[in-house]
């Protein structure tokens, strides 16, 4: 939780309020630690109190739930990519209207409310794929040892295009964040159809717009981290942002066979019965 103004003075007001629990939980902590222990532990209950808070405005609490449960899992998809997720409220103050995304929510169970980072680069998707792997062997296996996110050389040449916000979404909120020395991040929430196939088959890259790549990925790993089988086991999925001077286009499989996610590149015309586009909303 970041720190905000007269944050010290609260923290101080609580210790005085509660002196016999920061006693306890900063003699716990290491003698380094001690004093700030209690105000960390304090920030992370503040932090779990308030995550949420954003959709107790929505008038059916079906969709506050679903916000809820896809944010929850988001966290945990985050903690795998070993970044932090803006809370709900984050994106509110940036402009993102959830009223209207819970009213696109309703009616249309395949949707998911989907928050996702850009300009992670691909070493660390890979590498959080290579830690969901480890605590989900039954749907993910490193491929040769490395990582069971594996990208075609023509996706891995074209990764920043893939890792951008796509021009298609228009004035999308956007949250910053830093992540790292020379790491900026910037978070987009929109809702992302969900189902184990997409939702519009058998049509070309023209039909679109289409989900990003880290909005996939962010997909897939809130799927594998809460214990449910990956989507696109037997479909492609496009992925916004055309490669090689627009010729073309990444694509999306999950290999249920060797357990891997495969990112592959065809001509943007090719279509097919297994091919097809998960189209956001926001």
């Amino acid at each position: 939780m970041m720190t905000q103004p007269g944050r010290e003075e609260q923290l101080r007001l609580v210790r005085a309020l509660f002196p016999s629990l920061a006693g306890q939980i900063d003699a716990a902590a290491a003698p380094a630690d001690a004093g700030a222990a209690f105000d960390s532990w304090l920030d992370r209950q503040a932090g779990a109190l308030l995550a949420g808070a954003a959709f107790a405005t929505l008038e059916d609490p079906a969709l506050a739930e679903r916000f809820d449960s896809a944010f929850a899992r988001a966290r945990a998809a985050a903690a795998l990519l070993e970044v932090e997720l803006p809370e709900p409220e984050a994106f509110a103050a940036a402009g993102a209207d959830l009223g209207h995304l819970g009213g696109l929510l309703r009616g249309r169970e395949d949707l998911v409310p989907v928050p996702a980072p850009y300009g992670l680069g691909s070493e660390r998707w890979r590498a959080a794929f290579a830690r969901a792997a480890a605590a989900h062997p039954e749907v993910l296996t490193p491929e040769a040892g490395d990582s069971p996110l594996v990208l075609a050389a023509d996706a891995e040449r074209g990764f920043a295009a893939l890792d951008r916000i796509p021009e298609t979404a228009g004035a999308l909120p956007v949250v910053g964040q830093r992540a790292g020395v020379g790491t900026v991040l910037r978070w987009t929430l929109r809702l992302v159809p969900g189902a184990s196939a997409p939702s519009t088959l058998g049509l070309g890259f023209a039909h679109g717009p289409h989900v990003s790549l880290p909005e996939l990925l962010m997909l897939q790993l809130m799927r594998i981290a809460a214990g449910e089988p990956p989507v696109d086991s037997g479909t492609f999925t496009w992925l916004a942002g055309p490669l090689a001077d627009g010729k073309l286009a990444a694509r999306h499989v999950y290999d249920a066979g060797e357990r891997v996610i495969r990112i592959t590149c065809r001509e943007i015309g090719n279509q097919g019965p297994h091919l097809g586009a998960r189209v956001p909303a926001a």
